[in-house]
């Protein structure tokens, strides 16, 4: 009988110790909690982009306690549970090192790219998925009320993911305490549901989204013939070709729109690629785009610029060496 009890629970040990190995192989996505732009912008914390509408203004939120209070509870929550955290703050300090942050960034022969603030603090964090969080915090007698709203995308497709609320909760305690009372009903389910998304996109790859122009300078036009390994098509089915052969099981949309452009979307790249000195790291569409096609149309006397707009799209102008 002992014998028994002690094989049995050797064996436990075994199975315990197999699935806490697993477990530290599951990767879990880098995630930002960010106060949602509408929260922002209804508490008077915005500024106005180019075109005169308001946008969130992330530093001015980073100014008030109980938003930053909201913000750290919550990134701890996460924590728990395993995630990445990159932190806003942080990110917004690197952001003013950063050349990019003006709310325009010019493309050759490309009129004007919009990157948005959301796009550029994806892109800097390197972040997988941003957590927006409103927390409107009220007086109710003696006591505080907090009744937030919480949501979740992908940076790369901007794809909607997990959310619930809005939770209202009442105590004379402090906002984190709040805070934690309104998540103890959802924050499992809400973060079983990131996980298995970003298990799903290690088989099926992150979505985005590229837009190839032809700048006077290219020795070529998308309707240009080229050849390839001894066959002949033009140049944007070049491009439809290493597209077909690299991205995850061929998925993506669109094609040339004109001689001079082309859109290509729902475009699935891997979650990771090869970096340096055989390392592995996660890549955007920037990235992706550099691991094979710059280097491919090169070989045609072509040189290609790219300007990132977060994590998920990029623009490629097509120029002469």
């Amino acid at each position: 009988m002992r014998e028994k009890l002690l094989t049995m629970l050797l064996l436990m040990l075994i199975i315990g110790t197999g699935m806490a190995q697993e477990n530290k192989k599951m990767q879990k996505p880098k995630v930002m909690v960010v106060p949602e732009e509408a929260f922002c912008i209804n508490a008077g914390m915005y500024k106005t982009d180019y075109t005169g509408s308001k946008i969130a203004d992330y530093k001015a939120a980073m100014l008030n306690d109980n938003i930053l209070d909201v913000i750290n509870t919550f990134e701890n929550l996460m924590a728990g549970y395993g995630f990445q955290l990159t932190n806003l703050q942080q990110t917004l300090d690197e952001l003013k090192e950063e050349a990019a942050l003006d709310n325009v960034l010019m493309a050759k022969d490309d009129g004007m790219v919009i990157e948005d603030d959301l796009d550029k603090l994806s892109r800097v964090a390197n972040a997988d998925i941003l957590v927006k969080v409103s927390p409107k915090i009220s007086m109710y007698g003696p006591e505080r009320r907090l009744e937030l709203r919480v949501s979740s995308i992908d940076c790369a497709s901007k794809k909607a993911l997990q959310a619930f609320g809005p939770v209202t909760k009442t105590s004379a305690g402090s906002i984190s305490m709040l805070l934690k009372a309104a998540v103890t009903d959802n924050i499992e389910t809400f973060a079983l549901g990131l996980t298995n998304y970003f298990e799903n996109l290690k088989a099926e790859g992150r979505e985005g989204t590229i837009f190839i122009k032809i700048a006077d300078t290219c020795p070529l036009n998308l309707e240009s013939t080229v050849t390839l390994d001894g066959e002949e098509g033009e140049l944007a089915d070049l491009i439809e070709y290493w597209m077909s052969e690299n991205t995850v099981e061929g998925a993506y949309t669109g094609s040339k729109t004109s001689r001079t452009s082309m859109k290509l979307d729902q475009v699935h790249f891997p979650l990771f690629g090869k970096a340096a000195f055989g390392r592995t790291k996660a890549l955007s569409m920037e990235d992706f785009v550099k691991t094979g096609l710059v280097q491919l149309l090169s070989n045609y006397g072509i040189s290609v610029s790219t300007h990132a707009v977060g994590i998920g799209k990029v623009y490629l102008t097509l120029g002469g060496k």
